[in-house]
């Protein structure tokens, strides 16, 4: 049931936040290799507040949501294994919460190996969200045009086969790793530490604290991987392709536009993984006390 749960419960999150998921693909990807200082002052995107009016005046809802579709393939799939899986493994070793710092080490190298088997299951879903999301930017290099999800799907397996559905994967891996990892022992521990030092119940208060506090930890651990990922995934293929491999995707981006070219979108990242990480786990909390109740 928890991959069930967790996965309905991500798709209702995403989509109260995907406007701002499209603002940090396209603020991660603009400018891309632009010389420091060179023509900066033309950015269609100077922050996230502007790039959220720009896209609502120019491209309305529809520019604001784009991607939704796979967005929702993405995280039923990512959050529903992440989630299904590192429940599975808690109740297979019996660890608890709280027990001890093994016990959050433990819970921590669970996160991570839910986290590989969701990124290898949902890798091809990241890889069309990112596409769809930077398709009618003012200010991206690369532009996929597709007309549908299904068309997208079917172009790139023509075009690439199998390989081009995990174009990036050896950075997704750690990308969703640091993420699971980072996500669900925070939570766990925070919110146990929280109901045992404030005598709080399992109540929504406690639920929307911890999830606040494990958002925070989510966009610093991830946010190298992420954005090598945006750009590796949304880079044309063969002879076009800017970049062999994460590690030269850093390396390009700090020698053309700094090392802060790599943080670039951590605002837009957090401001849309901090309500997303809140609404994830107060909606499974919600959907699992239903699920106990009803079924």
């Amino acid at each position: 049931s928890e991959f069930v749960l967790a996965g309905a419960a991500a798709c209702g999150a995403i989509t109260l936040t995907n406007p701002m998921d499209v603002v940090k693909t396209r603020l991660q990807l603009q400018g891309e290799l632009a010389s420091k200082g060179g023509g900066g002052g033309s950015r269609a995107y100077r922050n996230v507040g502007q790039a959220l009016w720009r896209i609502g005046a120019s491209e309305g809802l529809r520019g604001l949501q784009r991607g939704l579709g796979a967005a929702y393939l993405l995280q039923f799939s990512n959050v529903g294994c992440r989630f299904g899986g590192y429940d599975l493994l808690k109740r297979a070793f019996g660890v608890q919460p709280g027990d001890s710092t093994t016990g959050w080490i433990q819970l921590f190298a669970m996160g991570a190996a839910s986290g590989c088997m969701a990124a290898v299951a949902s890798n091809p879903f990241f890889l069309l969200k990112t596409r769809f999301q930077a398709a009618g930017s003012e200010d991206v290099r690369h532009q996929h045009k597709y007309t549908s999800l299904r068309s997208a799907f079917l172009d790139i397996g023509r075009a690439e086969g199998l390989r081009g559905y995990y174009r990036g994967i050896s950075v997704f891996i750690p990308r969703v790793a640091a993420a699971s990892s980072t996500q669900l022992s925070t939570y766990d521990v925070i919110k146990a530490w929280y109901m045992r030092r404030t005598g709080a119940g399992d109540c929504f208060s406690t639920h929307v604290a911890a999830s606040m506090l494990a958002g925070a930890a989510v966009t610093l651990a991830m946010q190298p991987f992420d954005f090598a990922a945006v750009r590796l995934m949304n880079q044309s293929a063969g002879e076009g392709a800017l970049y062999a491999g994460p590690v030269d995707c850093i390396a390009k981006t700090v020698r053309s536009e700094g090392v802060l070219g790599v943080y670039k979108g951590t605002s837009a990242n957090y401001l849309r993984f901090g309500p997303y990480c809140v609404l994830v786990f107060v909606f499974l909390e919600q959907l699992r006390s239903a699920w106990d109740r009803f079924l």
